[in-house]
């Protein structure tokens, strides 16, 4: 696949190339078989603690969501094998309000040890409700307890009690129903890739006029109006700039971190031990997604590409390298990669003067 960029990171075009090539990337790497679409909440009495440690906390929402499924997965009763999961991690609400989850991809299935594949015992899910949130709780629970003890937590104002609290909670755990057309929600993972919170089209500054101060307006869907069958109805909102400025960076990630995620059979490392093992009738055919979009181009006659201003149809293509150094002129980045030398714990990007 050949992506052009034109160097502008607002571009929409430029977005769209980007969120079409990590949805055919991850095409590619599903499997043949149905996928559940399942949504791991973190309880909101740990927001604060997560705004004082972002990397610790978005780290274990992670870890914790596929050792949930692993632990669910391999139990006899529910598959007995090893699942795939992809997933992606939000931190926002349609109002970019603190709303931690993760989004996951999970194959309906798993392999055995022997190679062979094995289907759940339920017909429209790969382990029951509670069960789900029970494992998921009290494995982020326990991830979380022992990063306290090992200090890399910066703790927040009655923490043992909130610990306590949300260890009484049921956490909410949304499964969906196995399904073969997982178009839909990779179109939907693919457009957070790219960009944080909030598009340009949701957001609108309203200038000062006369007594009325300046105020940014914000478009969100209110589900909690949303009835049975039908899209969310729109509702908006006004805040001052600075608010909604706020807002936004509140998610932000830290530098470096993998907002996405591939787990189980979709790691690299275990699909190389286990890919000849798989049945090829279970493997996707690579081929099929660029194969259908050309098709289709065909059938509908699309115009080729233009340029907007002389309507021209001549293109000189050139590549483009990437200045590696840009970055390093305007921003200053904590090298946070490979093993903590010493406990950080980041919050603002430091300009260079």
């Amino acid at each position: 696949m050949i992506f052009l960029s034109c160097g502008n990171a607002q571009c929409p075009l430029c977005q769209n190339h980007k969120r079409n090539m990590w949805q055919a990337k991850v095409s590619h790497k599903m499997l043949n078989v149905p996928y559940v679409h399942t949504v791991f909440t973190v309880a909101h009495e740990l927001n604060k603690l997560a705004l004082l440690n972002e990397r610790v906390i978005y780290n274990i929402t992670m870890r914790a969501a596929w050792k949930c499924v692993k632990t669910v997965a391999t139990d006899a009763e529910n598959i007995g094998g090893l699942p795939g999961m992809i997933c992606v991690l939000h931190t926002f609400g349609s109002d970019m309000k603190h709303h931690i989850h993760v989004h996951a991809l999970i194959t309906f299935g798993g392999i055995s040890e022997d190679g062979t594949w094995c289907w759940p015992k339920r017909k429209n899910k790969i382990a029951t409700y509670k069960e789900m949130s029970k494992t998921y709780r009290d494995t982020f629970l326990e991830m979380l307890n022992k990063e306290i003890k090992s200090g890399e937590i910066i703790p927040v104002a009655n923490l043992t009690e909130i610990l306590e609290e949300v260890k009484q909670k049921r956490w909410n755990v949304c499964n969906g129903k196995p399904t073969m057309d997982t178009n839909i929600i990779e179109r939907y993972l693919a457009r957070y890739i790219n960009r944080t919170a909030i598009s340009k089209s949701r957001l609108q500054y309203l200038k000062k006029q006369d007594k009325i101060k300046s105020k940014v307006e914000i478009v969100y869907n209110d589900y909690r109006n949303q009835k049975k069958g039908e899209a969310a109805p729109k509702k908006a909102t006004k805040i001052a700039p600075l608010v909604a400025i706020n807002k936004f960076m509140m998610h932000v990630l830290p530098p470096y971190f993998q907002k996405s995620r591939h787990y189980g059979l979709h790691a690299p490392a275990t699909w190389k031990k286990q890919k000849d093992k798989i049945a090829q009738k279970l493997v996707r055919n690579p081929d099929t997604v660029g194969n259908l979009f050309a098709l289709i181009k065909t059938l509908i006659k699309q115009d080729p590409v233009v340029c907007e201003k002389c309507k021209g149809e001549d293109f000189e293509i050139q590549p483009v390298r990437a200045d590696v150094s840009w970055i390093f002129q305007y921003i200053t980045l904590p090298d946070l990669r490979g093993p903590p030398k010493f406990r950080t714990n980041i919050k603002t990007i430091i300009f260079d003067k």
